[in-house]
């Protein structure tokens, strides 16, 4: 195994990515960057994006492709519907419990 194969693995084990934080904002990132960055095969990244996890891509030369802005900015509206939704369900529950 490559020396960056393991250190992207390590880290994902770890649970730090800093790839995406450490990159500027207008970085161009493919599929196969991705599945690096995140230790993960391709296929992982085309079903993150199924599922919404990662933002829909575009097409450079046939191939998909997204900003690291892109890739924060969804992660970013991510967390904040998960912390509207969770400020929510706790609003109910004290309502419930009142």
């Amino acid at each position: 195994m490559e020396s960056n194969e393991k250190n992207a693995k390590k880290k994902s084990t770890l649970g730090i990515i800093r790839e995406l934080g450490d990159l500027p904002a207008d970085v161009i990132v493919t599929e196969l960057g991705l599945s690096k960055i995140f230790a993960r095969h391709k296929v992982s990244i085309k079903r993150a994006v199924e599922r919404g996890e990662l933002p829909p891509s575009v097409r450079l030369f046939g191939e998909p492709v997204w900003t690291v802005k892109a890739l924060r900015d969804h992660l970013n509206k991510r967390l904040e519907a998960a912390k509207k939704e969770s400020e929510q369900l706790q609003r109910k529950l004290n309502q419930i419990s009142a």
